[in-house]
């Protein structure tokens, strides 16, 4: 009976639990040459420990639509799509010769015949990426140019908004970016008012700033972050109308979760959840404390989950799964 028992124990740890798919996983992804993978449920303040192979010694660049982009370059030059869930696995073209990113974005579902995956690094005045489809032999590389006066404009972050790919700048151009054909981008200028957001005075350009989409509204997040401590979150919408940016004062039941992992942020809904929406989760880098920010009262929470996980790690990623049918 004992062994039985144990058996189920064992098989336990390699199936999601029911939760899955509702909520994102907090997930900690230990040092090279460590074995196992903590997963936080955060509506239970629960963690399991999995061995998931396709995540041993391999960086989560992303993750979108239930995909995870790995992309490790610092450890090797594989990657490939994973789906957690039906641990099916889509490979790509390796990133050999090496290229460090600074953003990683899945456009849409891998199913989704303009679905893209796009690497990109920041420079002064310009973007390099590379992007690709399923089935490429090969990446495409292209180096975009930013287009202010002195060339000394930078990006500051990236996002997903409907199947396209937006890119905000520290100059506030927020630029669309326009696939002419298979092989070719090139950065389209919104033109968006920047008077509309407060948070763009150069007091704060250089808090961290997110772009994330949430019920057909693309958001941006501008995070106060002081000697790495959370104090306030200012959340804006973008009125793609009348080119402005609105102060948003309540998500609802929606909540938004922030890795520490190259600015990953995603939304999703808590209404068929234990936690309750209009709320951000946020972890920073090399960092154990989970802050949770209730957007109504602009209070904040700490907490520390996985408390006998090593402090060591290399990432804390936010995993969401979505179950096939």
């Amino acid at each position: 009976m004992e062994a039985n028992t144990e058996e189920e124990e064992k098989r336990s740890l390699q199936c999601w639990p029911p939760t899955a798919g509702l909520l994102p996983w907090l997930v900690v992804i230990p040092g090279s040459g460590e074995e196992g993978q903590t997963f936080y449920d955060i509506s239970e303040s629960h963690c399991h420990v999995k061995n998931i192979p396709e995540l041993q010694d391999k960086v989560v660049a992303t993750c979108s639509y239930g995909w995870l982009v790995i992309a490790g370059y610092l450890i090797s030059d594989d990657c490939f799509l994973f789906n957690p869930i039906s641990t099916k696995k889509i490979q790509l073209p390796s990133l050999a010769p090496v290229f460090s990113y600074d953003k990683c974005v899945l456009s849409s579902p891998p199913d989704d015949p303009g679905c893209v995956v796009m690497l990109l690094s920041f420079d002064i005045g310009t973007v390099r990426v590379l992007f690709c489809k399923a089935g490429d032999v090969e990446w495409t590389r292209q180096v975009l140019k930013l287009h202010d006066e002195d060339g000394s404009d930078y990006v500051r972050s990236v996002g997903v908004h409907k199947g396209d790919i937006y890119i905000l700048t520290w100059y506030e151009h927020l630029y669309l970016v326009k696939f002419d054909n298979s092989s070719s981008i090139t950065l389209v200028d919104l033109k968006v008012d920047d008077s509309t957001c407060p948070t763009t005075a150069k007091f704060y350009c250089r808090f961290p700033t997110y772009l994330v989409e949430t019920c057909g509204e693309l958001l941006r997040l501008h995070c106060n972050i002081r000697h790495r401590q959370v104090l306030d979150i200012w959340v804006y919408k973008l009125d793609f109308d009348e080119k402005v940016w609105t102060r948003v004062k309540e998500l609802k039941d929606q909540a938004i979760f922030i890795g520490s992992s190259s600015g990953q942020v995603l939304a999703c809904s808590t209404e068929e959840s234990r936690i309750h929406g209009n709320k951000i989760y946020l972890t920073l880098a090399e960092e154990r404390t989970l802050y949770v920010y209730g957007l109504d009262l602009c209070a904040l929470e700490v907490c520390l989950p996985c408390p006998n996980v090593k402090a060591d790690w290399v990432q804390n990623v936010w995993i969401l799964p979505v179950l096939e049918d």
